[in-house]
């Protein structure tokens, strides 16, 4: 583990600021082992072993544990398999070196399967790259379909169609060898991490529902854009290292600022480390608003929203997944 600011290790509740408690769900270790077994049934990573033993040991059971601690085991074990399926999406399709890189078939992909979540989904299977992720993905949306109200679902549906889109901004960069500009950079990454997907649960998977008008209101919109912002950007540090040494790090903050100002990669660390302080300072004193004005909902929701940045943190810091790859040994 590694102090994002000076290079010396950092503590286990993350190094970067963030004021809200650490917690975590006492059914983690049950979720973890349940989603990796999801996961193989749903052969999404079939022959994929590099992606699929990385998953495996990153521990993403946990992040759903750290991320909602005070969940049922039942809707623990819904978002980690929803976790699961994107961290398989990411790395099995969209990080993949030949088809991350050409927007136009990962279009169709992703139209495909944002054609799955519809509330009259396509009948018979879905053929081609999307094949073994879209059954898997109707699964969970069903899931979430028991659980939820029309709005809820709905806004969560949402959110998925804009992530697979997201993506599809991605590749066209990738494609170009193109570093987006900043204003774009942050429009898009926060779709793209899937973030508003896991954020658009919260409330469901605690078994409330914020009232419409505050939740399609402006300070709660605002609270999630800031979110994704902080759980984007904390990503950002927290991979720049391994992105880097795999030649991936177009689509980073940290690499974004160094061309938007034309600096060095430290110089570039420290201005994205204050970007995401100024955030968490903006989006303390929104949750204050939000407690001392909202509904007892609202309040649960903006609490709700703290425990999963602090989540997010935590699990950064545990997990394999931004790990440096160790260099082939040298014969």
């Amino acid at each position: 583990m590694t102090d994002l600011r000076n290079g010396q290790p950092c503590s286990p509740s993350g190094e970067l600021w963030c004021p809200f408690p650490s917690l975590t769900n006492a059914h983690a270790e049950q979720a973890d082992r349940q989603s990796l077994d999801w996961l193989a049934r749903h052969r999404l990573l079939d022959g994929q072993l590099r992606q699929s033993d990385r998953i495996g040991r990153q521990r993403s059971g946990h992040l759903a544990a750290r991320t909602n601690p005070e969940v049922s085991a039942e809707m623990l074990r819904l978002l980690s398999d929803w976790y699961v399926w994107l961290f398989a999406f990411d790395d099995g399709y969209c990080e993949d070196r030949e088809r991350g890189s050409r927007p136009g078939p990962l279009a169709r992909t992703t139209a495909l399967l944002a054609r799955v979540i519809d509330p009259e989904p396509p009948s018979g299977e879905v053929s081609g790259p999307a094949g073994a992720y879209a059954p898997a993905l109707r699964e969970i949306r069903d899931r979430i379909a028991a659980q939820a109200s029309p709005s809820q679902l709905f806004r969560w549906e949402c959110t998925v169609r804009d992530y697979l889109s997201a993506q599809v901004w991605e590749a066209a960069n990738r494609e170009a060898g193109t570093v987006p500009g900043l204003s774009e950079y942050v429009a898009m990454r926060r779709h793209a991490g899937a973030t508003y997907t896991c954020l658009a649960l919260v409330d469901v998977a605690a078994g409330y529902e914020v009232p419409a008008e505050e939740a399609d209101g402006p300070s709660l919109r605002r609270l999630r854009d800031l979110t994704a912002n902080l759980v984007s950007w904390d990503n950002d540090l927290y991979s720049h290292a391994k992105e880097t040494a795999g030649g991936q790090g177009h689509h980073n903050l940290v690499e974004v600022l160094a061309r938007h100002h034309r600096c060095s990669p430290a110089e570039a660390r420290q201005s994205a480390v204050a970007m995401r302080d100024a955030e968490m300072l903006a989006f303390v004193e929104l949750s204050r608003t939000i407690h001392a004005g909202g509904s007892d909902a609202a309040s649960a929701y903006a609490r709700s929203l703290g425990l999963w940045l602090r989540g997010h943190i935590d699990w950064s810091c545990n997990s394999s997944r931004f790990d440096v790859p160790t260099p082939p040994a040298r014969h």
